[in-house]
This record gives structure tokens, sequence and C-alpha cells, in this order.
């Protein structure tokens, strides 16, 4: 070959239909096959959807349910009624405690130095109304002294009265049986004995003033003994309230109280759970028209899900949820919205679903009830 000819066949590019390998086309499926396919295809999809809403057709008439739902119980904040500094504190977080049992103390040494001296005050006024009721009884004897001076004193009055009017017709009448000295002297006598009696009768008057101010004086000091026995039954009082004690029977949350903090009056120190805790469930209004108390639910506890719960529709609160929220709507505006309310329903927890699980089932766990009400 010569080189001219090599030149050639270099510069010239391969065919492609040379590089390109012998595939056979493929063979074209039918058409009428093709949606016979198809259609065998979209048979159990077809069957599969109808299954389903069947089932939740079914499904939706004999429950209602909803995913607003939580847990709750009673909280009981505890809190001392005087304000000190803790001495003393009885219990450790989530403990179990029963009513009655003491949780804190505080140190009493103040309110002991009050009930002592509200007693001091009780003996004092004690002895005030001892003193008034003797009091009362001089001012009794002095009345009956005073009447008896006065009796007397009326006697010689009205004797000397006599002797004087006698003396007087003797003188004028008689002719000088008796002086005018002896006339004098009778006249003498009868004043000064009619002047001693008004004196005992003035006597008398402030004697019996005596005994009303004695009387006024004896109900001041039974008065002041009644101050004084409520001073000390307030100082036992908040005595005894330098010691807390749990309201009921629970566990022990959210503690604060340490020993030498100072707390003020009704400063909450920590609260006490109740074992018994139900649900709250809040279910739209198109839903409450199937729901009635007594019915049947089964409860999932998002925290325990292997676990089923059951339980029953206890009551209904009076008013959806957006009647009692701090801000209500007011629906009588002119851009009314419609909006689905939602109205809170309470269910018990039947006892038995959970034992065993007390301290896993606690107030604010979301739950999803599922009432039977069919």
């Amino acid at each position: 070959m010569s080189a001219s000819d090599n030149a050639t066949a270099i510069s010239e590019p391969p065919r492609i239909r040379d590089r390109e390998p012998n595939i056979e086309a493929p063979v074209a499926t039918p058409p009428k096959k093709r949606k016979l396919l198809i259609r065998w295809l979209a048979l159990p999809v077809v069957a599969l959807g109808v299954s389903v809403g069947v089932w939740y057709w079914i499904y939706s008439s004999q429950f209602e349910v909803t995913d607003d739902a939580y847990i709750t119980g009673h909280e009981h904040p505890v809190s001392f009624r005087v304000a000190g500094t803790i001495s003393e504190v009885l219990v450790d977080d989530n403990q179990l405690v029963k009513q009655g049992d003491p949780i804190a103390k505080l140190d009493p040494k103040d309110y002991e130095v009050a009930l002592t001296q509200a007693k001091a005050s009780l003996q004092q006024a004690q002895a005030q109304l001892a003193q008034s009721r003797a009091a009362v009884v001089q001012s009794n004897a002095q009345l009956t002294q005073a009447r008896a001076q006065a009796d007397s004193t009326k006697a010689q009055d009205t004797n000397s009265e006599r002797n004087f009017q006698r003396s007087y017709q003797l003188f004028y009448q008689g002719k000088g049986v008796i002086s005018k000295q002896d006339l004098d002297n009778a006249q003498y006598q009868f004043e000064g004995n009619d002047a001693a009696y008004k004196a005992a009768v003035a006597a008398v008057n402030v004697a019996q003033a005596n005994i009303e101010t004695a009387k006024a004086q004896e109900q001041a000091a039974a008065a002041q003994i009644g101050v004084a026995s409520a001073q000390v039954q307030n100082a036992e009082l908040q005595l005894s309230y330098t010691t807390v004690y749990a309201p009921t029977d629970g566990r022990v949350a959210q503690k604060t109280f340490e020993t030498g903090q100072r707390v003020q009056a009704g400063q909450a120190g920590l609260s006490i759970s109740e074992p018994d805790a139900w649900v709250v469930a809040n279910f739209k209004e198109t839903q409450m028209g199937r729901i009635r108390p007594g019915q049947p639910v089964e409860i999932t506890v998002d925290a325990l899900p292997h676990h089923k719960f059951t339980g029953k529709v206890d009551s209904f609160q009076s008013g959806t949820g957006a009647v009692f929220a701090l801000l209500p709507p007011d629906n009588a505006t002119g851009n009314f919205t419609k909006i689905v309310q939602r109205v809170p329903v309470k269910i018990l927890f039947d006892r038995a679903s959970v034992r065993d699980y007390e301290q896993l089932v606690v107030p604010g766990l979301s739950v999803e009830p599922k009432i039977r009400v069919k």
C-alpha cells in the first residue's frame, strides 16, 4: 500500500454503522393486552381503596377520636400561713405522703415569745376583773352603810323637828314657860339634824353611783379578758402554723423548701399531686352529638404506647374552651369567621387498667382517647 493510500485510510472516519452492535428491535405489545394488564393491576388498588373506605366508615360510625387530650389531676400547693425561717424539711422529692403528715417546720421562737406575752396580758386582765369585782362588793357595802346612816340621821332629824315645834308652842303660846334660849337651842338642833340627814341622803346617792361605776369597770375587765383570751388563741394558732402538714394523700412535686430558707406567708414551696388522675379531651362540637356520659373509652398514652388503658366518659364542661378564655371571642362583629369550637370532656380511668402504672400516669401527658359511641 502506498503512502497516499495510507493517508486516505487514516483521514476517513469509521462508519457508524460498523460501530453499532446488532440489537433487535423490541416487539410492541398489542393494545388489547396492555389495557388488560392495566385493568388487572388497577383492580387490587381499587379493591384496597374500597376496603379502606368501608373500614373507615364502620370505624367512624362506632368511635369518636381526638388527639387534643391530656392527663390532669388535683395539684395542692403547700405553703406556710406565717412568715419565718425554715428549720426542718421532712419530705423529699417525689415522696409519697399521707394526709396530715408533717412537711416542714419554721423556727418557732418568735411565736413562742408572742404566746408568752399574750398569756401575761390575759393574767393581767383576770387580775383587773377580780379587782373590779371587789370594788363592786365594797361599793355595795358602802351603800348599805350610807343608807343606815341616812336612816339614823332621819330619825334624829324627825325627833329634833318635834322638839322644836313643842318648844315653839311653849314659848309663844305658853307665855314664858320656856326661855328664848331653849327655843333657840331646839331650833339649832333641828336644823343641824336636818342638814345631817340631807348629807346622808347625798352619801347614799354617791354610793349608788359608785356601784354603777364599779359594775362598769367589771364589765370592761371582763371584756378585756375576752380580748386577751382571743390574743392567746391567736398566738397559739400562729405557733401551730409553724408546722405545715400534707393536705391530702399524694406525691411530693416541685419542692423548693430548703432548711434555712426565709419564707413569707402564702409562699408555695411544694405541691402534692393526688394519685387519682383523669383525662380532659377537647372534642369538636361536631363530635359531641354522639358522646354521652358512661360510654366506654380506650385511652392511648403517648408515653406508654404499648399499653391500652380503659375508662369511661364522666361529664362535659358547661361551655366551650373559648368561653372561659382570657379574651373570649365576640361573634357580634362584622368580620365574623366561623370556627369549629371544642368542648372539654372529662374521662375517668378504670382503676384496674392503671394498676401498676400509677407512677407513670401523671398530669400533663398527651393521650388519644377513643370513645365507643355504638
